[in-house]
């Protein structure tokens, strides 16, 4: 099958874990499944674009790089997209910026990070951004220390934040799309290592909704490894990662121009947040929790001769969708492309967490063998984008929920309302075994607004219950410690010690009917008294003459009569 698992060393942390190059001159697809990858090597850039259409299917025809909107090549009428950075708040930058750094040790006593320095700084491709149209400033990302909270290798931390956006033909402002953050335990390496950059040649698979970068942290001795073990570089300094302890519990809180809302996914063990106005108005969002370690995988395939699994799924697609969310990798010869137009191999290291991703990473599992290369320790949180559940996310400036775990793979959607069961259900996928050998435990955590859950089920303000269960793909139940609660406006809900490959974590909320209003007593009612009979009215008289000759009688009664002899006149 041409399979080259990476070897590593035992005395060298996962964290640092190096991707080889393939092992022969033949075109190969690679994987290297790891989390923390959407952070790593980052960078902030503003493009404007022109294309074969308006849509965001478009391909590309021409690509600028911007320092400011309006200068030559980025004229106003173009397409933008932006990578903006964060940097850490000062007099200078006031908005979209990290107020503060936080963390707190396994005794409960807390910790602020110190600023030590921008890592990389400025480069070429940092900007300048204009609140009024919604464009954050491409900063950089930066390393505080904690002198108290010391790792493998030091006491400094780079913390990685970043958003996206873009601006659409003919339109007036950005629009926020994605929101990302990560914290890395660092130290620096002194060196010459390349930086990344955006990628500057057209392929046949760009188009406008994408985003093409050529990655750093190389490296310039690129002959036995082409990248190293950087989580960021600088022409002169390696950002090396090692484990974040698991017991720290680590705080970010950012100043936003444009409010995160809906729902965030990510890798920590009890998640918090917390969201409140600043005195301008902008956003301050704190994102909390402990640490993770999540399983990844590295591996190579040569193209002509996929493992099954691989086979399965690759042989329905194009060589363009095979190679889509990929790194370009040349030959050990140096050759960059193939006849074809497309990257010589291709290391996929950018899966989406949508049911494409999940079967797309089902099957690498698969042709691995269902175990891990590496599991390095992960702080890391992500915006969803997402309608699901819209109509019960009230207000643009707060979180609905925050869905955290510490599997390879899940879907970066809210959990799923299943109609039939009445259940909330997330999907989950991670190699069965640590690469050890050893069985890997799952854990899931879920943050809902109370108001959101009761929305969803159209419960009433009466107290929620709610129960965890774990299926697994076979359809049998795993038993897992599950734990439910409801505190601040928040449900919370946790699974732990369940095991892989793919289950779905079903959480049932249920609410007993609200009881019926308790009536007062009523007042004690007065027998009525006895019925007496209303008088009758007194009957009414009459008078009548009576005459007997010349003799008249007049005779007064109710019912007057004549006299014997009498005649009535």
């Amino acid at each position: 099958m041409s399979l080259q698992s990476v070897a590593h060393a035992a005395t060298v942390p996962d964290e640092q874990l190096v991707v080889k190059n393939p092992l022969t001159d033949d075109r190969y697809t690679g994987i290297n499944l790891a989390d923390e990858n959407f952070s790593v090597n980052s960078l902030s850039m503003l493009e404007a674009f022109t294309g074969t259409g308006t849509t965001r299917d478009s391909k590309v025809l021409t690509k600028v790089q911007c320092t400011s909107i309006g200068e030559p090549g980025c004229e106003k009428d173009k397409f933008f997209q932006y990578n903006a950075l964060l940097g850490m708040c000062d007099s200078v930058l006031t908005t979209d910026c990290v107020v503060n750094v936080q963390a707190k040790d396994s005794a409960g006593k807390s910790y602020t990070g110190k600023f030590v320095e921008n890592f990389p700084g400025k480069t070429a491709y940092t900007y300048s951004g204009d609140a009024k149209i919604g464009l954050p400033t491409g900063s950089s990302s930066f390393i505080v220390e904690f002198a108290d909270l010391p790792h493998a290798g030091g006491n400094q931390y780079l913390v990685v934040v970043f958003l996206h956006g873009k601006r659409g033909f003919g339109e007036a402002t950005f629009t926020l799309e994605e929101f990302k953050a990560a914290i890395y335990a660092v130290s620096q390496v002194p060196g010459s290592f390349s930086m990344p950059g955006p990628e500057m040649d057209i392929r046949p698979d760009h188009i406008l909704g994408g985003r093409a970068t050529r990655a750093g942290g190389f490296n310039q001795n690129q002959l036995l490894e082409r990248r190293s073990a950087c989580v960021k570089t600088s022409s002169q300094a390696c950002a090396l990662p090692w484990p974040l302890n698991l017991e720290n519990t680590f705080e970010l809180t950012m100043k936003l121009s444009q409010p995160v809302s809906g729902w965030l996914h990510g890798r920590m063990f009890d998640a918090e947040s917390a969201i409140t106005k600043a005195a301008d108005g902008d956003q301050l969002l704190s994102i909390k929790g402990r640490p993770v370690v999540v399983p990844g995988i590295q591996a190579w395939f040569k193209k002509e001769s996929y493992p099954t699994p691989l086979q399965k799924l690759y042989g329905l697609m194009s060589q363009t969708q095979v190679d889509a969310g990929g790194l370009g990798w040349p030959s050990i010869s140096g050759i960059n492309n193939g006849p074809d137009g497309l990257p010589y191999s291709i290391l996929k290291e950018n899966f989406g967490y949508d049911d494409g991703g999940f079967r797309e990473v089902s099957a690498w599992i698969d042709a691995v063998g269902d175990k891990a290369t590496f599991a390095p320790t992960v702080w890391a949180f992500r915006s969803i984008q997402s309608q699901q559940f819209s109509s019960c996310m009230k207000g643009t400036d707060s979180l609905s929920g925050i869905v955290t775990t510490n599997a390879t793979m899940y879907i970066g959607n809210p959990p799923t309302f299943n109609q039939a069961d009445q259940t909330l259900d997330y999907k989950v996928m991670a190699p069965h075994y640590l690469p050890d050998g050893s069985e890997f435990k799952g854990s899931y955590d879920l943050l809902i607004k109370s108001d959101v859950a009761r929305c969803i089920y159209k419960f009433s303000s009466a107290p929620i219950s709610a129960s965890v269960s774990i299926i697994s793909s076979d359809g049998t139940a795993q038993v897992a410690t599950t734990v439910v609660g409801e505190r601040d406006g928040w449900l919370t809900l946790s699974a732990k010690g369940f095991t892989f490959s793919a289950p779905t974590l079903r959480v049932k909320l249920s609410q007993k009917a609200d009881p019926a209003p308790v009536k007062a007593d009523p007042a004690p009612v007065k027998a009525d008294p006895a019925p007496v009979a209303a008088p009758k009215p007194a009957a009414k008289k009459s008078t009548i003459s009576c005459v007997k000759g010349k003799t008249v009688k007049k005779v007064t009664a109710v019912k007057p009569t004549c006299p014997t002899g009498y005649k009535k006149r």
